[in-house]
């Protein structure tokens, strides 16, 4: 691999610093909205809140979410079921066919212990006014990083995009919006925000009165459910931190369907960055690319350089992949501390990859740096995880060094070369 001719030449000129090369996502760290504080801690005295007490329930908030699963399905209960049959009844597992009498075994205490450690007990999280709080004072910074960061990377490599309007589905304290906002505060005259919490929608609404720039408050509307209409009406759709929400896979394919049916041109979901969090994540990518109707229509943006099979999903059972960036946590009861965020994301695209696309390969783990050479593991266009080894001798001094200016996330301005050289001298 070498870095493209054009960025070589500009480096080689001294146009450009290697350490500025065209593949590094910015800004590394998202400052946080500035009048958040100042708005949190007015909350917090009208309602006479102990900060406390409430940044207590925030990280209590943020344990839970991060630590989440999807819904069992049906069929994975029932085989759970099973399970539990198989050791109270001391019999293997394929010899367990009825299974009409779950009740009756359950009062069985010894299975009814051993039910609750295999079936996961999802819950839906409860949006009330308290937990409204504690959600925004845990998480809205973070989150506002994130999405900070994928709108900057899509106003980056669309310039010419400027968007009318914004729908975000599971909206909650309003996060998408303001970081819309700092991109296409004058472009965009709709946020239709979807979220089925009265107090998280009421919330969202005081805070929105408070951002800066300020959005115009004629330029939102709140809806508790999605409209029945599949008729697209906006030209971005986020769904960033939702789908753990609904009950079972049908209804997150039914919603993702919906989005993407809803969007003029770009759908965006964003979940933790765990690996229950990358499931939901490729389910949405796959169900999207493969299964609907307008598949050959539509391309990955980001992270991925590629429309196939994600390979990370195929070829390892236990590493996600993610990505991460570090936020300033609010200062309300303990000080300041930088914190590390890890999110699994996707960006659609309406409409065929261009040809002129440039699909740089990705960096989707930290990069090893070590004495006169750097290892960086890649997600490629041809759809394959990739290892390279830099040195300046093997690749050139300004490949070398791009490649170590780089981070897990950025891209890098590189294509492959054919080499005669079979091996590095001593």
């Amino acid at each position: 691999m070498k870095v493209i001719e054009t960025v070589d030449e500009l480096i080689s000129n001294e146009e450009l610093r290697y350490k500025h090369h065209p593949g590094i996502i910015k800004p590394k760290q998202v400052e946080q909205p500035e009048w958040l504080l100042k708005t949190v801690r007015t909350i917090m005295s009208d309602e006479s809140i102990s900060p406390k007490l409430l940044h207590e329930s925030g990280q209590r908030l943020a344990s839970h979410l991060t630590g989440r699963h999807p819904p069992p399905e049906t069929e994975d209960i029932r085989f759970k079921f099973q399970q539990v049959q198989a050791r109270v009844k001391r019999a293997p597992v394929d010899d367990i066919t009825d299974t009409t009498q779950e009740e009756e075994l359950l009062r069985n205490p010894k299975a009814r212990r051993l039910f609750k450690e295999l079936v996961y007990n999802w819950v839906p999280v409860q949006y009330d006014k308290y937990t409204s709080l504690s959600y925004l004072i845990n998480r809205s910074v973070p989150e506002y990083s994130v999405l900070h960061k994928i709108f900057n990377e899509i106003k980056t490599n669309d310039a010419n995009f400027t968007p009318k309007s914004l729908f975000d589905f599971g909206s909650g304290v309003g996060t998408a919006m303001w970081a819309a906002s700092q991109f296409w505060y004058k472009s965009i005259k709709e946020y239709l925000c979807i979220d089925t919490s009265t107090e998280i929608n009421e919330l969202s609404e005081y805070l929105s009165k408070r951002t800066k720039p300020q959005i115009n408050p004629n330029y939102i509307f709140y809806k508790e459910f999605l409209p029945t209409s599949s008729t697209p009406t906006s030209d971005i759709v986020v769904s960033a931190y939702s789908l753990f929400e609904l009950p079972n896979q049908k209804s997150r394919l039914e919603v993702i369907s919906k989005l993407w049916h809803k969007t003029e041109q770009y759908l965006i979901i964003v979940e933790q960055g765990t690996r229950a969090g990358f499931n939901i994540i490729n389910e949405a990518r796959e169900f999207i690319l493969n299964y609907t109707n307008d598949a050959s229509d539509v391309h990955v943006v980001s992270p991925c350089p590629h429309d196939s099979t994600c390979p990370r999903y195929m070829t390892d059972d236990n590493t996600p992949c993610n990505f991460e960036l570090v936020y300033l946590s609010l200062p309300l009861f303990e000080k300041s501390a930088y914190i590390r965020e890890r999110y699994s994301y996707v960006v659609f695209k309406k409409g065929k990859r261009p040809e002129d696309d440039c699909q740089w390969p990705r960096i989707v783990r930290p990069v090893l740096k070590r004495s006169k050479h750097v290892i960086c593991r890649l997600c490629t266009a041809s759809g394959k995880l990739d290892e390279q080894i830099f040195t300046t001798w093997k690749n050139g001094k300004n490949t070398y060094r791009c490649a170590r200016a780089s981070e897990w996330g950025d891209r890098l301005p590189f294509k492959i070369e054919k080499s005669n050289n079979t091996e590095e001298p001593e």
